[in-house]
This record gives C-alpha cells, sequence and structure tokens, in this order.
C-alpha cells in the first residue's frame, strides 16, 4: 500500500505532502492544484514507466519535455523538481525519491537523481541505494542497478521490484460521459483487436492505458473484454449489479456497431435495452471504474477528477460506499486499487466526516501562485480549539494501530464550513 506522497517544485506545489489511504479525497476550488498534484504523480510515475518499458534502450531526461513545462515557475534554477513516495506490505517498506535538475553537463540541460530505502519486515536494518549523485546521469538507471547490485539480497530485490511494479500502475482519469459512451465503429474495434491478445499479461498492462484519460475507448473495451476475457466480464457484471440491481449486462450488435446495455425493468419476460448515448451518466462512469476494478490486478492507483460529475448528489453517497468496498481484496487475493479523488462539491465531502484525516483541502496562494494543502482532520482540530466548532458537536475517536485522534461532525455541518468558506 502506499502510504505517502510528496511533490517539490511541480507546477504550483512549492513542497506539498500527503499521506495516502484506501481512499484519499482532495477537496477545493478550481484552479487550487488538485489536478497538479494528480499530474505530478502521474508524471513522475510516467518517467519510470519509460525508463522500464519493453524498449530496450534507455530514455533520457529532456529538460524541455520533462522539466521546464512543469517545474514551480517561481523555483530558484538550482532547486531540483523532486517527488517521493513511501510503501510497504507485509515483507517490507520501500521509500523512493527521483529528482530532476539543470544541468550543463548534458545537451537538453536535464540530469535526475534516483534514491531507495529498502526496509525488510524482520529486519531492523535499511539499505540505500542512490544513483546520479556521485556523477550526473540523464537516465533513470536505478531499477537496473539494484537488480546488478551483490549487496543486496533476493527478497530485497524482489521488494523492490514489486514496488516499481505497483508505482508503474498507477494511471490518472478524468472521465467524460460523452466520451465514455462513444459507440464502437469497425476501425476502433480492429484497432483494439490489434493491441490485444488472450494474454492475461497483455490484458493487465494495456486495458488501463488504452481506456484514456477521457475514457474514449471504454466501449470498445468492454466489447473486446466481453468475448475475450470471460473472468473480467463477469466480475464487472457482478460490480455493477451491486450499483444497480436491475442491469443485466451488455451485448454487441453488430448491425447498429454498438454496445447495447440490457437492464430488467420489471416488465415481465421483457428486457429493456439502451444505447450508450442514454444511458445515466453516471451509470456509465461507474462502469468505467468497474472494468479497471475487475482487472485481476488492477491499477494499484486510480486517480479522479472531479469525481462527482453527472452524479446525482444524491447517490453520491452509493458512489462513495462502492468505490471503499473495492478497495478490499478480491476473492484471489490481491489488495486491490488505492483511489485519490478530487472534487469541489459538499456532497463528497460529507461522506468523509468519519474519516476527515483522508482529507486534503486545496487552495492557492494568488500572491506566490502557490498551493496550500491542509489535512481535514487537523483544520477541525483548529477549529475546535479556537471555538468555531462547539465541542459537543464533535466526537473523537483514536485509531488503535497509529494512536492518532479522529475528530468526527455531523455530515451536515461538515457541508456547511464548506460553504461557509471556513473549510477549503
Amino acid at each position: 500500500m502506499f502510504k505517502q506522497v510528496t511533490l517539490e517544485n511541480f507546477r504550483t506545489h512549492k513542497l506539498t505532502t500527503i499521506e495516502l489511504y484506501p481512499v484519499t479525497l482532495l477537496i477545493g476550488n478550481n484552479n487550487s492544484g488538485k489536478t497538479n498534484l494528480l499530474a505530478g504523480i502521474q508524471h513522475f510515475c510516467n518517467l519510470v514507466r519509460r525508463e522500464n518499458s519493453d524498449n530496450k534502450k534507455s530514455q533520457t531526461i529532456n529538460a524541455t519535455r520533462d522539466l521546464y513545462p512543469h517545474k514551480y515557475r517561481l523555483a530558484k534554477d538550482e532547486e531540483p523538481m523532486s517527488f517521493s513516495i513511501l510503501w510497504n506490505n507485509e515483507d517490507g517498506e520501500i521509500n523512493y525519491k527521483i529528482e530532476i535538475c539543470e544541468s550543463s553537463n548534458f545537451r537538453y540541460n536535464a540530469s535526475c537523481q534516483e534514491k531507495i530505502t529498502i526496509q525488510l519486515a524482520n529486519n531492523q536494518i535499511s539499505k540505500e541505494l542512490e544513483s546520479g549523485y556521485n556523477q550526473p546521469i540523464n537516465i533513470l538507471e536505478l531499477r537496473k542497478k539494484i537488480q546488478l547490485d551483490p549487496s543486496l539480497e533476493e527478497n530485497e530485490k524482489a521488494l523492490c521490484e514489486l514496488f516499481f511494479l505497483y508505482f508503474t500502475n498507477t494511471f490518472s482519469y478524468h472521465f467524460q460521459p460523452t466520451f465514455l459512451k462513444q459507440k464502437d465503429n469497425d476501425d476502433a474495434e480492429q484497432q483494439q483487436e490489434n493491441k490485444f491478445n488472450n494474454s492475461l499479461e497483455i490484458e493487465e498492462r494495456r486495458i488501463p492505458v488504452s481506456l484514456g484519460e477521457t475514457g474514449s475507448n471504454f466501449q470498445s473495451l468492454l466489447h473486446h473484454v466481453k468475448e475475450n476475457e470471460q473472468r473480467i466480464f463477469s466480475s464487472f457484471i457482478a460490480k455493477m449489479r451491486t450499483v444497480d440491481t436491475s442491469f443485466i449486462g451488455v451485448r454487441y450488435d453488430p448491425n447498429r456497431s454498438s454496445l447495447i446495455w440490457e437492464f430488467d425493468l420489471g416488465r415481465k419476460g421483457s428486457v429493456e435495452e439502451f444505447m450508450p448515448d442514454v444511458v445515466s451518466d453516471g451509470f456509465m462512469k461507474i462502469a468505467a471504474i468497474s472494468l479497471l476494478a475487475s482487472l485481476r490486478r488492477p491499477p494499484a492507483i486510480i486517480m479522479l477528477e472531479e469525481i462527482e460529475n453527472g452524479i446525482n448528489p444524491g447517490n453520491i453517497q452509493q458512489l462513495m460506499n462502492w468505490i471503499w468496498q473495492a478497495t478490499s481484496p478480491n476473492q484471489d487475493g490481491f489488495t486491490t486499487s488505492q483511489f485519490i479523488l478530487t472534487s469541489h462539491s459538499p456532497s463528497v465531502l460529507r461522506e468523509f466526516n468519519q474519516h476527515p484525516d483522508h482529507v486534503y483541502t486545496v487552495r492557492l496562494d494568488k500572491r506566490s501562485r502557490q498551493s496550500d494543502v491542509r489535512n481535514l482532520n487537523t483544520a477541525l482540530d483548529t477549529l475546535v480549539g479556537i471555538g468555531a466548532i462547539k465541542d459537543d458537536e464533535v466526537e473523537y475517536e483514536t485509531e488503535e494501530n497509529t494512536g492518532k485522534q479522529l475528530i468526527k461532525i455531523p455530515k451536515y455541518q461538515l457541508a456547511e464550513l464548506w460553504y461557509t468558506g471556513t473549510i477549503g
């Protein structure tokens, strides 16, 4: 499970650290820096994924492409843009950091540095490896160095490799109902068949990528899964029926080059059929998430922007309950995805009244163009301390594992604090 991320000098994030949970919420107004935080995680994930792709030739870090468009505008030239992430499982813990900075040593003026700390669960002594600190380099080589390092034990190398596999399986989406509902066409189907075969490895690696940031390939992907990956499709149907018990399934109509969505609306012996464009926006968004969650090894982190779009406020609770259920281990014993959500809706915020430490409020300081990210639990504690929230309206709960004191207030009051601008 990923525990913490830190962004430094990335877009509006001068220095931002957040703890990660099974479901983490970033809430704030438009243009506050929520998307930038997700973009930072995805940017560094893409760099590591690119370097460790099937291409045998190393990909250089390019300042024009990988540094300048993303660096915090008010940072000094000598200050690096950096990212660090903490991850653990039952076997141990990994702390990984990558820095990109300007350098006169290379043609395109960019160098990179990597550092990893390995702590096995049964060992009190941690090990640290680094790359690019003693000699400037412009490629990410640490992952390869780890596998060749004779000082590391095989279980340490295996833990590192598992971390990289999880980290590079991170994807950010901003699903748009118009794109999710695009019907299949012959060209799209042929392209999809060219991308996939019946290999589970291919399915796991490419479906999250092929889905696209907006979900534009969703209908053709679901068609492919229905025809070729029955286990995934069955899991998808089961997940969708927990959302709407009237949902039966989908079938492909070659005459209309489209999936047909089928529902039982209570007419005995009759199945109602709908083209994708008339299915509700919220249902289609949940369907796209369900497809990802149905993979045997789904994305380790699924980042979803503006989760409330297209969903009736009255159905937000059902959606959030479904997302929390999706973080539970699946039937094969694999831990499913962690979610990072962004929203500016109080309807979403109030569903976290029992988990205020899972929420971060994001504001933008317009003078410094710097995002201010604060944990909601800490903010509520401050408000109680200054009397802005009365003690008799607050419940306190201490977490057994961490000893952290959580402050819980009623849903309506949490939404009111957001509406009045007291938080967020």
